[in-house]
């Protein structure tokens, strides 16, 4: 009896299965719980079915002409009557400059030895862009031979507390090899001679401005993570010291004080690497900062084979811009008035025509000269990124956000503003706009003055 009730439930259950299947309309067959549905039938003919045809040519209008060239005395003249504003008085110049043939488009005391301020980091940009490919990254190294850790720096500022770990992390892994639970630990920082440059003044890391240029560095040495709050003096040193703790957490036992010495030749190492050249490129443009507009100074000097100290590194940008600017023709009285003592523009000391800023950022947007490029899309734009994300907003300079590309600066009376942009009859050019001779109690008109002078670059009528 048992086997034949289980015959009988073995059949029933695929039996059941199959009719619920059938049902559902899962399994062909003729039971179904579904209405009928009629298949896909022909939709009403397209409109366009009935049109007459037309031959092609004819279907295809004139193509519309550009607008007519901006005329340059139009242009001129409203920019110079920016310098009637009140906080301006006179005290105004400016150079624009089409990227297609260098013709001068409108220009007033572009001659001029004037303060470039933070402007300044665009010339910075394209020395060291010419030197490099962009595509270069920064190593931090760290050997471990006879019971020595010995940190090497390669000139990255940028490394963070993970970065650091993850290199300890290798080191003890390197130590843990050779048997060694116990290290001293050295520095070794004569990558960069860098330093603080006395040509900052009062705009040093005493004022939260920068971070003296170092062969490596915890955060950029910002002691608060802010870019104008305190900031370390022994950047490298620093590095070190949280460098020695995360190795006691990767598990080794650090003995003494840190030394300085060079590390040795062969020795086994761990290392980890920065981002691209061309990403601190960007991120210095887009921020304005200091601390990595110095190193890129450096750096320069470096590849130039000058001395890395803070002259040597201003030096060395002042004369890739001196070589850069005689390449596309700059006339000899302003590659004279060129004067550079800084890679950041923090020095008052510092002199930049802007007929020579704006020739260089016409061939930047020339593409006659692909290496520099780069700069055309990592400046800011007007009312949207970077530090020109809260300009160009609101009142008569609304028009032009959106539209103007450029590097904002501003020290002690001379409010800037350097870049490119397109014109109303689509010709690129490259401009730079100082103001200068105000009252500090002015800045914010100041600045507003120099937003009005571009905006007149982009508008219509």
């Amino acid at each position: 009896m048992w086997r034949a009730t289980a015959i009988v439930m073995c059949a029933a259950v695929p039996v059941s299965f199959y009719v619920l299947g059938d049902l559902m309309d899962a399994f062909p067959g003729v039971l179904t719980v579904r209405s009928a549905e009629e298949g896909p039938v022909a939709g009403p003919r397209a409109v366009a079915e009935d049109w007459e045809r037309v031959d092609p040519a004819d279907a295809v209008g004139p193509v519309g002409t550009s607008p007519s060239p901006i005329d340059p005395s139009d242009l001129q003249r409203r920019m110079d009557e920016k310098a009637d504003l009140p906080v301006v008085d006179g005290g105004l110049a400016f150079s624009v400059v089409d990227a297609d043939g260098g013709e001068v488009l409108a220009e007033r005391d572009a001659d001029a030895a004037l303060v470039p301020a933070s402007t300044l980091k665009l010339l910075t940009a394209a020395a060291v862009l010419r030197r490099y490919s962009g595509d270069e990254v920064l190593l931090t190294r760290a050997t471990v031979q006879d019971g020595v850790v010995t940190l090497v720096g390669e000139g990255d500022m940028t490394l963070t507390d993970d970065d650091l770990r993850e290199l300890a992390t290798q080191t003890a892994a390197l130590a843990q090899e050779q048997d060694t639970t116990t290290v001293s630990l050295a520095l070794d920082e004569d990558y960069l001679g860098g330093g603080e440059n006395p040509a900052w003044g009062d705009n040093g890391p005493a004022g939260g401005w920068v971070t003296p240029t170092a062969s490596l560095a915890l955060e950029e040495g910002w002691l608060d993570g802010e870019q104008y709050g305190p900031k370390s003096t022994d950047p490298a040193g620093d590095a070190a010291e949280r460098f020695a703790e995360l190795l006691e957490e990767a598990g080794l036992e650090v003995a003494g004080e840190i030394a300085e010495a060079q590390a040795p030749e062969g020795a086994p190492a761990a290392e980890i690497a920065s981002e691209p050249l061309s990403e601190i490129v960007r991120h210095t443009l887009q921020i304005s900062d200091n601390t990595t507009a110095e190193l890129l100074a450096h750096l320069v000097a470096l590849s130039r084979g000058e001395e890395t100290t803070p002259e040597g590194a201003a030096a060395a940008v002042e004369a890739e811009i001196r070589d850069l600017g005689t390449e596309i023709g700059l006339g000899e009285e302003d590659l004279a008035a060129l004067d550079l003592h800084d890679g950041s523009g923090l020095s008052r000391a510092n002199r930049v025509p802007p007929a020579l800023l704006s020739a260089v950022l016409a061939e930047v947007a020339s593409g006659e000269v692909p290496a520099l490029e780069q700069i055309l899309y990592d400046v800011p734009v007007a009312a949207l990124t970077g530090t020109l994300a809260e300009r160009f907003e609101g009142g008569e300079v609304t028009g032009a956000a959106g539209q103007v590309r450029g590097k904002t600066g501003y020290l002690g009376g001379a409010a800037t503003l350097a870049g490119v942009t397109v014109l109303p009859d689509g010709r690129t050019v490259g401009y730079s706009i100082v103001v200068h001779g105000f009252d500090g109690t002015d800045a914010d008109d100041a600045r507003a003055a120099v937003d009005q002078v571009a905006a007149e670059m982009v508008q219509v009528d």
